[in-house]
């Protein structure tokens, strides 16, 4: 009989070995640095990057076959051990050329990717797909990257290593996963309903596409949200363990108050912080509240691919690993200007007002909620984009606003078949977007 702690101390040991291996990847990329020319040192990281984030799908695809789930973690020991020893060796013997270096970062990202689809598993499995359980696993990264980063040294590396390997070791010896009936109907969490659909459904891979297009929005924004705060390295750990508390503490909020309560209320926060983008020094308050509220979806969106691709969560958690570096990679090279970040917080923020408001006012209808979304993206950015560019006057204002509101009544009533109804869905949420985004530009005004 599997008991609480049975399924909670693999999880545990597993949220401790994610620190190690992230940090223990990123302390051996950093030490490298000092020894690779600064026109290789691009090719070194994005080798690592592609093969640790998007080679997880394929890793996923392994790990959901593999009868001993173990295996997974012990070929991870494996693998970022023989890293270490080819850097190490390499340093030793010829200086850590450009050759070494490239395979050292070769069977990092193999060791991460492994590694980390292994996590996503067991932890679906053993907690059947809760979100809390999600959440403390995913956490425990960030401050790894963050501790490789500021601190990197041999002694670092290799004390990473002896603990990632012993604690493995002893991983490697408790329950993996549970029988298929059990994972989705435990008793672990009394209040969750799993949603079984077909893997082949039309609808599932629209909801998987708009989970990863999420996913790789929520990279980009969780970079482009602290960027011009001066990265010191009382302000990075302090990011860090924001970004650590926010994962952990999602899937007990989202339990709380709901799943998609829970989203709208963190795209609404995050929107809202980034409005402070508009200035030149961003104040540090609006960043750690956006880092808290961005990072507070991620248990919430693992729990919800899991359950559109049940009993295959090694791929689902893969999935959305790989999408993580588009949007990463798009936040560092695109520079964006204080008027795409107004478009952006504005766009966002008018979404997440709407459908809470759609909620607020009883509507439950996912077709309405997924329009609503829509809409404002049809409606919003166009809106903005002509205000920006052509002077954001009273009259255009309100003639814009007018038009807008007129739309929006037109798109509801496709789907309420109500024109009363769609008249007040679209009044009502307009205005209090319109209220609300008012308020948060004196706020943001008067605090800079």
């Amino acid at each position: 009989m599997t008991t609480g702690c049975t399924r909670w101390l693999p999880i545990g040991i597993a949220t401790v070995l994610h620190f190690l291996v992230d940090g223990l990847c990123v302390c051996c990329l950093y030490l490298m640095v000092k020894g690779v020319d600064g026109s290789d040192l691009l090719m070194l990281f994005l080798t690592y990057n592609v093969l640790a984030f998007m080679t997880q799908p394929l890793t996923g695809l392994w790990i959901d076959r593999l009868r001993n789930k173990h295996a997974a973690l012990l070929t991870a020991m494996g693998v970022l051990t023989a890293a270490v020893v080819v850097y190490m060796y390499a340093v030793m013997w010829w200086g850590l050329p450009l050759f070494s270096a490239m395979i050292t970062a070769v069977l990092l990202g193999m060791g991460n990717s492994v590694f980390h689809v292994w996590g996503g598993k067991l932890t679906a499995s053993l907690t059947a797909n809760d979100m809390r359980g999600l959440g403390i696993f995913v956490s425990s990264g960030i401050m790894g990257l963050t501790i490789g980063i500021l601190y990197a040294s041999l002694w670092l590396m290799a004390g990473m290593l002896l603990l990632f390997t012993l604690l493995g070791a002893v991983g490697s010896r408790l329950p993996a996963t549970l029988s298929p009936l059990t994972s989705y109907h435990s008793s672990f969490s009394s209040h969750y309903t799993p949603h079984i659909s077909h893997p082949s459904s039309l609808t599932t891979y629209f909801f998987l596409f708009a989970i990863l297009l999420f996913v790789m929005l929520r990279s980009f924004v969780g970079e482009v949200v602290s960027v011009g705060v001066e990265k010191q390295s009382t302000v990075l750990l302090l990011l860090a363990a924001t970004a650590m508390i926010g994962k952990a503490s999602g899937g007990w909020i989202a339990r709380w108050c709901g799943i998609s309560n829970a989203l709208v209320a963190c795209v609404g926060i995050t929107a809202a912080c980034l409005m402070f983008r508009v200035a030149d020094n961003v104040p540090l308050i609006p960043v750690v509240i956006g880092v808290l509220a961005i990072n507070f979806t991620m248990p919430i969106t693992l729990c919800l691919a899991n359950r559109l691709l049940p009993l295959h969560e090694g791929l689902s958690f893969g999935l959305l690993a790989a999408v993580l570096i588009p949007g990463y990679l798009l936040a560092k090279s695109v520079q964006l200007s204080p008027d795409h970040y107004f478009m952006l917080s504005a766009l966002l923020l008018t979404i997440a007002v709407e459908v809470g408001m759609l909620k607020l006012m009883g509507e439950r209808q996912k077709k309405v909620l997924i329009g609503a979304v829509a809409v404002n993206i049809l409606t919003n950015v166009p809106l903005n984009y002509f205000l920006l560019t052509f002077g954001n006057s009273m009259s255009r204002f309100v003639v814009g606003e007018l038009l807008v509101l007129m739309v929006e009544m037109l798109w509801y009533f496709c789907f309420v078949h109500q024109w009363r109804k769609a008249a007040v869905y679209s009044l009502i949420c307009n205005v209090t977007s319109l209220l609300v985004g008012i308020l948060i530009q004196i706020i943001v005004n008067y605090s800079l």
